[in-house]
């Protein structure tokens, strides 16, 4: 199975509006399709396609002034059918690194980058802590009433770009 990751274009946002419309993330077609166009219109999207069609994506933005050097991940998300396929973690390291060059850009540096994640999501804070995330706050009931989110912070002086990842089978089933 060969996964090509890219930048999301607007053919993409119908099929992104589905996605997230999941229950799981418990979001309805309205609040999907608002932050499907929020994102793709103001900030980043990165898609993950399996035989030409969607079964990821990761969601990203600059935090703050770009001066600072924050780059976060709002969502990231892979079809249940394609999890542990290593899609997740290639939608990962192509949103850091497509992070990077935006700073480059204006000759500044990605310093660091933050994402929030559900306590029970333990295969997603597996993932993270693997790229070399460390989870450096935990907060209750900030998202979902009565949940417990962590936040996570990949410091970039610790972090290693697999450039391999963009593009290539995905026969690694651990990530």
């Amino acid at each position: 199975m060969t996964v090509k990751v890219s930048k999301a274009t607007k053919r993409d946002l119908k099929r992104l509006i589905e996605m997230f419309s999941d229950p799981d993330l418990k979001t309805n077609i309205d609040e999907s399709d608002w932050f499907v166009h929020c994102y793709f219109d103001y900030h980043h999207i990165n898609v993950a396609k399996v035989k030409g069609e969607i079964q990821g994506a990761c969601f990203w933005r600059i935090e703050g002034e770009r001066y600072s050097g924050l780059g976060w991940i709002e969502n990231l998300w892979v079809e249940e059918q394609y999890r542990r396929l290593n899609l997740g973690e290639r939608l990962l390291r192509r949103s850091i690194d497509d992070m990077k060059v935006f700073f480059e850009k204006d000759n500044k540096k990605l310093r660091k980058v933050v994402l929030t994640t559900q306590v029970e999501r333990a295969s997603a804070r597996k993932l993270y802590e693997k790229i070399g995330f460390r989870n450096v706050a935990s907060l209750g009931d900030m998202y979902d009433p009565g949940g417990h989110d962590l936040v996570y912070i990949l410091d970039m002086q610790g972090y290693s770009s697999n450039p391999a990842s963009q593009e290539r089978p995905a026969n690694d089933r651990n990530g």
